[in-house]
């Protein structure tokens, strides 16, 4: 009879990462998390943004806050990712507002909130969190459909 490793009888790891053993020996903790990349292109119906960013490979899967201003600074999109699975996002925000010339701005916040003393479980989302890492970029709406 042999003995296996607690890695080569976890399921989770033999389905999904079977052979990403570096990587994983390379999970940051979350004072070390942060945005590696990051970016935004808007779709040609000015409608949309396709936003793709990348993380740090993390132990403790964190929180982001995505807010797209628009040229005079009002909030033309929000979304909000609770605990991502993956290191490498990419998803499509809708803008709200009526397009507009000049310079959007992205913002990308990563955070990871107090845990509540009480049970560990549960996140107290009234209280402020310190950011562990920001992103900010420019981009610009097409002025037509291509």
């Amino acid at each position: 009879m042999t003995s296996k490793t607690p890695n080569e009888t976890d399921p989770n790891k033999a389905f999904f990462f079977p052979d990403l053993d570096e990587i994983n020996k390379e999970r940051t903790p979350p004072e070390e998390t942060r945005i590696l990349e990051l970016s935004a292109k808007p779709y040609p119906d000015a409608r949309r943004v396709r936003v793709e960013l990348e993380m740090s490979p993390f132990l403790v899967r964190p929180h982001l806050d995505l807010i797209i201003l628009d040229p005079q600074g009002a909030e033309a999109a929000t979304a909000s990712i609770i605990e991502p699975m993956t290191w490498k996002q990419v998803f499509t925000v809708h803008l709200r507002t009526e397009k507009q010339i000049g310079e959007y701005t992205l913002h990308l916040r990563l955070f990871y909130p107090p845990r509540d003393e009480e049970d560990p479980k549960l996140f107290r989302l009234d209280i402020p969190v310190e950011d562990t890492d920001r992103k900010e970029l420019k981009l610009e709406l097409p002025t037509s459909e291509e």
